[in-house]
């Protein structure tokens, strides 16, 4: 029997990874959603910035073009065969080239250069020009604030930091990389709202306003060095000078000190950081000598996982380092609780999912606590993950497509629900909350908001949808009347209807005010009893008509109220039979 191929990183799905997320990665993902992870991040997160491998061109480029110029060539030629050493190719092969463009040299040579610099490119940085500043090659050379210049949109692994950001899981980044993606994430996400990341690049940021959560960016910004160079231009840190003598650098002592205290205090989730940087080595390192890491780590959360197709040498050592004298006797057990074989884009977008799915599932166990469904809360559940798992199921390569028009549909489900009106911003994101899971219980607000009865009515519909009594997808007009979800029955020629979620009468009413319920084919499941007891004769119940519901074209407005269904029903089981005879979608 042929044994099913393991997926690799690329390969793997985002309902694969999720499913890991459940598995044997399930206490990291509880962490996660507790706050007990800082995200570390690098330069594969951000693959739509310039690469280590378009930066060794562009540096290629300019040191030959200025080695072949009889005017400049005394001072750039030793530079340019010194990064050909570098680059372990035989000067000889490539002399013939030295007249053409970088860019035009046959691609078996030119790939071998590139490719055999990217694991090189902090030495490559440190070749220096005679009479020119240390970064010359790195400022003027590469040109990097050229090289930065308009970034593309945030992608997917960006947008899901936003909102594990603005739901309060994560609070603490590290990040190598210099471009602004986090950032313009949470700003677009956020809808311009401040106090929702506090971005550090100099020891002066670090005394800023507190935010939600902090971006350190330890390596420089070229948002900040393009905007006021004579400040910031210094802390771009990309040769291996700069790399080595970072640590004992007094420029960035303050900033070393809160890295360390990431590093010491918080368990780490490497997303796109390979940790070939020496200077991370080191801290690692110093954060263990701290407070060591133990191992076993049982029941908690490892302390380092690394989201990648394998283990790489710099990761590896920091195993190493942090597990010490426990390495060797349990690599095996270490590396693969380290090695979560998902590239950053599925796993972050798994993490969405089960975040939201967890607090939702949370806050509807919370509402039933001392009902007579208190004992069945798991059903509830279980129908929030089929709904989740069949959304994680329809996610395919276009990643950052999928985020851009899930965040819009759930940001129009949410601000119907809680404000009766479209989001004002329709790229926004709409938060639960912002207390971390483990939290919720306390939280007071989120708890009277209705979202208990909400994930109820959700977990209600996915139940219909799985027992085949209907069909569930996002609307595709954008027109308040579309509402938040539309719902197909099964039978031959079923029309869609609009399905609305109303935290209160209020907001129904407000819904109804502004022509939401104008198609008279409308389903409006209200969190609260208010309605029933406004019009409790109210001719758009289905408990008052006499025709055959669902099968008759259009059949009016029917509201429906998952408390007065809590009040009324005896279990579970009846709950969803009454549901269903309510909605009769």
């Amino acid at each position: 029997m042929e044994m099913t191929p393991v997926p690799t990183a690329s390969s793997i799905t985002v309902l694969d990874t999720l499913q890991k997320l459940d598995g044997d990665f399930r206490a990291m993902a509880i962490a996660i959603e507790d706050g007990e992870f800082a995200l570390w991040v690098g330069s594969g997160i951000s693959r739509k910035a310039p690469s280590l491998g378009g930066i060794v061109t562009r540096a290629m480029e300019f040191l030959r073009k200025h080695a072949v110029n009889p005017e400049t060539q005394a001072k750039f030629e030793p530079a340019f065969r010194a990064a050909l050493k570098l680059s372990e190719i035989d000067t000889d092969v490539v002399e013939s080239h030295f007249q053409e463009q970088f860019s035009d040299w046959p691609p078996d040579i030119r790939d071998k250069i590139v490719n055999v610099l990217w694991n090189k490119y902090s030495k490559l940085l440190d070749i220096r020009i005679k009479g020119e500043r240390e970064d010359y090659l790195l400022w003027e050379g590469v040109d990097i604030r050229d090289a930065f210049k308009n970034p593309a949109p945030p992608a997917a692994e960006h947008l899901s930091i936003a909102i594990l950001i603005l739901e309060g899981a994560v609070n603490e980044i590290a990040s190598a990389n210099w471009d602004g993606f986090i950032e313009a994430a949470v700003e677009r996400l956020a809808g311009g709202v401040k106090g929702n990341l506090q971005v550090v690049v100099d020891p002066g940021h670090l005394r800023d306003a507190a935010a939600k959560a902090r971006l350190l960016k330890f390596h420089g910004c070229i948002v900040h060095a393009t905007e006021d160079p004579d400040v910031y231009r210094d802390f771009l840190t990309a040769s291996e000078t700069q790399i080595i003598g970072w640590p004992e650098n007094p420029k960035f002592a303050a900033m070393q000190t809160e890295v360390l205290s990431a590093a010491t205090n918080l368990k780490a989730l490497m997303i796109g950081l390979s940790l070939q940087d020496v200077n991370l080595q080191a801290t690692f390192n110093k954060a263990r000598k701290a407070n060591p890491w133990p191992w076993p780590c049982e029941p908690k959360a490892q302390g380092h996982v690394f989201c990648e197709d394998a283990i790489s040498d710099g990761q590896r050592t920091m195993l190493k380092m942090v597990y010490a004298s426990a390495y060797n006797e349990f690599v095996d057990e270490i590396e693969s609780g380290a090695h979560l074989r998902s590239w950053a884009e599925q796993v972050l977008l798994a993490l969405i999912l089960k975040l939201l799915a967890d607090k939702l599932g949370i806050l509807s166990s919370l509402r039933l606590a001392g009902t007579a469904f208190a004992g069945e809360t798991e059903h509830v559940i279980a129908g929030l993950h089929r709904l989740r798992d069949a959304i994680a199921g329809t996610v395919g390569d276009e990643r950052t497509d999928f985020a851009t028009h899930a965040i819009a549909v759930w940001s129009r489900m949410i601000s119907l629900f809680r404000n009766g009106h479209l989001p004002a911003k329709p790229d926004a994101y709409e938060v639960i909350s912002t207390t971390p899971v483990g939290q919720l219980a306390g939280d007071m607000n989120v708890r009277a908001a209705g979202f208990g009865e909400m994930a109820i009515a959700l977990s209600l519909l996915e139940h219909g949808q799985n027992a085949k009594l209907w069909e569930l997808r996002p609307p595709v007009e954008t027109a308040l009347g579309a509402g938040a979800i539309v719902s197909t029955g099964s039978w031959p020629g079923a029309p869609s209807r609009a399905i609305f979620l109303a935290r209160s009468a209020g907001v129904a009413l407000d819904l109804q005010k502004h022509g939401a319920f104008a198609n008279e084919n409308t389903v409006v499941i209200h969190a609260d009893n208010v309605w029933q007891q406004m019009f409790p004769n109210n001719v758009d119940s289905a408990r008052v008509r006499s025709r055959p519901p669902g099968r008759t074209g259009k059949v009016g407005t029917r509201h429906v109220s998952i408390a007065q269904m809590l009040d009324t029903e005896a279990d579970f089981t009846s709950l969803k039979t009454r549901f269903v005879n309510e909605v009769t979608l």
